[in-house]
């Protein structure tokens, strides 16, 4: 019974010869077949018998003469998923061809080849008789549209390099994936040749589950009314560091304690004797190893050696204090961790216990203020890729810094692309936003306080104001153009045709949070939690001409300006006086960054702890090196 719908009734006839199989169209109305080449694969399985009785709907044409066989024109070749002439799925005229049960069709007394194939169809030798018949067989039965797929793959399928498929590139790739899928169902299938006609042909795609969009956002030109209690926090341990009094070393001590030199004798100790080398260092030489390398970042020496050479009273401390093949001993096997307990993850696990114990002294002793900065620092090295603008270190580790306004340095972490912090995925902050609210976390251990945190664009975003504000904590950065989640504000481009001092601003309703944009030397957008417009001050610049301009300036750029430059005061102070000696450890340069940053935070804690009568940060850090240098000179023999 022929398709409804369709405007031609198709029948076609197999011819065995030879072990080739042809295919003859011998009534066809409607669409061409010009667009649609067909074949039929070499070495596919034939019936040396004479074949079955067919139903009356099926016409059957019968050949006399042999040679008339050979004389037939070759049709063109039948692709494993060919189309169908009214531009239905090519899969469906396939299927409606080639479904039968060849195991049925083989009468009784036929001659076999000694190895039956898989689907019960015997293989003919060469010299096999020709079949005297041909078989016709109706397109359009719709019983036979779905075959069995491992079935049809067997008799059909033999190289990819003989598929023909449809003459468009589209047809081609449809082609290709079917016979991916067929060859697939053989490689899996079991002995058995027929499946389950009424299994599908694909399985049903699974349903994606809708993703709950966020609130959509409303902004309204008001100022911000930000719900934060205010600062009335006390820092206690500051006030038990004033009245201590303690001096340099022992605010050095502070941080590089007995534990962490513990710490790094053991390990040191440990990874020379993995060496089979017997260096027993104890702390006391560790320190004077540590006194040495403070000494090099304000006594500079074009060899390390030369420290040893020179014969002057600051050069005889250090020849006088340890030999110099000790110290490049010491030097060569300094370590701070196991090799044998690594985590491969961590690219800086050499440092890991280093670096783990720092964050928690600097944490311990860190002044307890209201604004904090967060930014990015490098650590001089030339043997990496990593590349900071803007710094006047562009080249080496570049390193993730939570400071205070003033420099004091309460967490650091190195950079790496796969990073070991804990993020939470549902926020999708980012790289720099998960840096941040690592942070913060960081500070809360220290109370339950409304802390100020101040970062640059590279990590402000809506969301991540928005996360700070359900953590207690409150936020201000600059923010960039594609991060202002579509606020009607002023463009920038329109801002600069304005005036200096002009600005615009929107508040977030639901998240309660401000953007503002500034014309001031340039144009600059910041982003809230907890501080608007008002007040507006008023401050001077200048014109091209030198003249003094008086501009507006909210108060929101008013403290950005002031809680930013955390970061870059502390690496003004480190780049005074670096530690200069090298090891060919790669992370020898990641060590002498971490002595700096502590000498930087022991005299930060100096300037506080004894107010106007401070020393300079190199008397500070010569008394320092001083003091472990003398301390070691009854040792040395």
């Amino acid at each position: 019974m022929p398709f409804q719908g369709e405007s031609f009734c198709l029948q076609a006839s197999f011819y065995i010869q030879e072990q080739d199989m042809h295919l003859v169209v011998t009534d066809y109305q409607g669409a061409s077949l010009e667009s649609h080449s067909l074949q039929l694969l070499p070495r596919v399985t034939t019936l040396p018998s004479e074949p079955p009785q067919l139903p009356q709907e099926m016409s059957v044409k019968t050949e006399e003469e042999p040679a008339q066989a050979s004389a037939l024109v070759e049709w063109p070749r039948l692709s494993l998923a060919p189309r169908n002439l009214c531009g239905n799925s090519a899969q469906e005229t396939a299927t409606g061809l080639m479904k039968q049960n060849t195991c049925e069709e083989i009468g009784p007394g036929v001659k076999t080849s000694e190895v039956p194939s898989r689907d019960c169809v015997p293989h003919i030798p060469c010299s096999a008789a020709v079949l005297p018949g041909k078989t016709a067989l109706n397109f359009n039965n719709p019983v036979d549209r779905h075959p069995p797929r491992d079935s049809w793959a067997r008799m059909h399928i033999t190289s990819l390099e003989y598929a023909a498929g449809d003459i468009t590139r589209k047809g081609r790739k449809k082609d290709k994936a079917r016979v991916s899928e067929l060859l697939q169902g053989l490689a899996f299938s079991d002995d058995s040749a027929v499946e389950d006609d009424n299994e599908p042909d694909t399985q049903p795609t699974q349903k994606k589950l809708k993703v709950v969009g966020t609130p959509k956002k409303r902004w309204t030109k008001r100022d911000l009314n930000p719900k934060f209690p205010c600062w009335s926090a006390l820092d206690s341990g500051l006030l038990n560091l004033k009245s201590e009094k303690l001096n340099p070393v022992e605010l050095f001590e502070l941080f590089f304690d007995d534990e962490t030199f513990n710490l790094i004798v053991n390990e040191t100790n440990n990874y020379a004797s993995q060496k089979n080398v017997n260096l027993e260092v104890t702390v006391q030489e560790m320190r004077c190893v540590f006194g040495i390398l403070l000494w090099s970042g304000f006594v500079g020496c074009s060899r390390m050696g030369m420290y040893w050479e020179i014969s002057d009273a600051d050069q005889n401390l250090v020849r006088d204090a340890i030999r110099k093949d000790r110290f490049d001993l010491i030097f060569s096997y300094l370590h701070f961790a196991d090799n044998n307990h690594l985590d491969q993850k961590d690219k800086f696990s050499k440092l890991r216990p280093l670096i783990r114990q720092m964050n928690k002294n600097f944490l311990l002793y860190a002044p307890l203020e209201e604004h904090y900065c967060f930014g990015k620092s490098m650590c001089e090295c030339f043997d990496t890729d990593q590349f900071l603008n803007g710094k006047p270190l562009r080249i080496g580790y570049k390193i993730w810094c939570g400071t205070t306004i003033q420099g004091y340095l309460v967490w650091f972490e190195p950079y790496q692309e796969e990073s070991t912090l804990e993020a939470d995925k549902d926020l999708d902050l980012g790289l720099g936003g998960n840096l941040v609210m690592n942070f913060a976390d960081v500070l809360l251990e220290k109370g339950q306080y409304p802390f100020h945190l101040c970062f640059d664009s590279f990590f402000t975003s809506t969301k991540l104001i928005s996360a700070l504000k359900k953590k207690g904590v409150r936020a201000t950065g600059s923010i960039r153009e594609n991060r202002t989640e579509k606020c009607p504000i002023m463009n920038a481009e329109h801002m600069k045709k304005m005036k200096r001092g002009y600005f615009d601003f929107r508040v977030e309703e639901n998240d309660e949070i401000i953007l503002c944009r500034w014309h001031g030397n340039g144009i600059i957008s910041l982003c809230s939690n907890a501080v608007g417009i008002e007040p507006v001050s008023g401050i001077s610049g200048f014109t091209d001409d030198n003249e003094i301009l008086q501009l507006s300036q909210p108060a929101i750029v008013k403290l950005y300006e002031e809680c930013r430059k955390g970061v870059s005061k502390m690496d003004q102070i480190i780049s005074k006086y670096r530690v200069k000696l090298r090891s060919k450890k790669w992370y020898s340069i990641l060590v002498s960054y971490m002595i700096d940053i502590a000498m930087n935070n022991a005299w930060h804690l100096h300037r506080v702890s004894n107010p106007g009568t401070s020393l300079d940060f190199l008397e500070f850090r010569k008394c320092v090196a001083h003091f472990y240098l003398e301390h070691n000179t009854d040792l040395s023999d």
